[in-house]
C-alpha cells in the first residue's frame, strides 16, 4: 500500500466506496495511516461526511481547515500556487482533473506523489502541509488522528516509499 494514496483517500470526500477501501486497508497490516483507516472506517458514513464538510468545505463564518496549498501560501484559494501545481502535473505528463477542486487540493497533491514519488514536489508539500495538519488536529478528534499520522509519515518515512 502506497501511503500517499492512502492519505489522498483519507483527505478526499468520504463515500461508501472510499470508506470500504479504508476498511480494507485497515485490515491489511501495519503501515503509515493504518490507525487512521481503522478510525474512519468505524464511523457511520453520514457522520464522517458531516465532519468532513464541517472541516474542509463549509463552516460559519469560514472554512476551518482549507485543504488547499494556495490558502497556506497566499491566504486565498485558486491562487498562483494552484497554477504552479497544475504546471508541475503537466510537466510530469499528467493532466489534472478533479471535479470541483483546484489542482492544489491536498488529496490531489498526495495522489500525484503516489504516482510520481517526486522528491521536489514532496519538499514543496512539506513547506505548507504542517500548518494544515495542525489546524485539523485542533478542530477534529476524528480527522485529527489522520492529520497526526500524515505528519508522522511525512517526518519519518516518505523517502522510503517507492511508486
Amino acid at each position: 500500500m502506497n501511503p500517499f494514496r492512502l492519505f489522498s483517500l483519507v483527505f478526499s470526500y468520504p463515500t461508501e466506496e472510499s470508506v470500504r477501501e479504508l476498511a480494507q486497508m485497515s485490515r491489511n497490516g501495519k503501515y503509515p495511516g493504518a490507525s487512521c483507516c481503522s478510525v474512519l472506517s468505524g464511523i457511520p458514513l453520514v457522520d464522517l461526511q458531516s465532519e468532513y464538510t464541517r472541516l474542509f468545505i463549509t463552516a460559519y463564518p469560514s472554512v476551518l481547515c482549507p485543504p488547499y496549498e494556495s490558502f497556506y501560501r497566499e491566504g486565498t484559494v485558486y491562487g498562483a500556487a494552484s497554477d504552479e501545481v497544475e504546471q508541475v502535473y503537466r510537466g510530469s505528463g499528467l493532466d489534472y482533473m478533479f471535479e470541483g477542486e483546484p489542482p492544489d487540493f491536498l488529496s490531489v497533491e498526495l495522489d500525484f506523489l503516489a504516482v510520481t514519488n517526486d522528491e521536489a514536489f514532496l519538499a514543496r508539500l512539506k513547506e505548507w502541509v504542517f500548518r494544515f495538519t495542525a489546524m485539523v488536529r485542533e478542530h477534529s478528534g476524528v480527522y485529527g488522528v489522520c492529520a497526526g499520522e500524515l505528519e508522522a509519515f511525512l517526518q519519518n518515512g516518505p523517502a522510503a516509499v517507492k511508486g
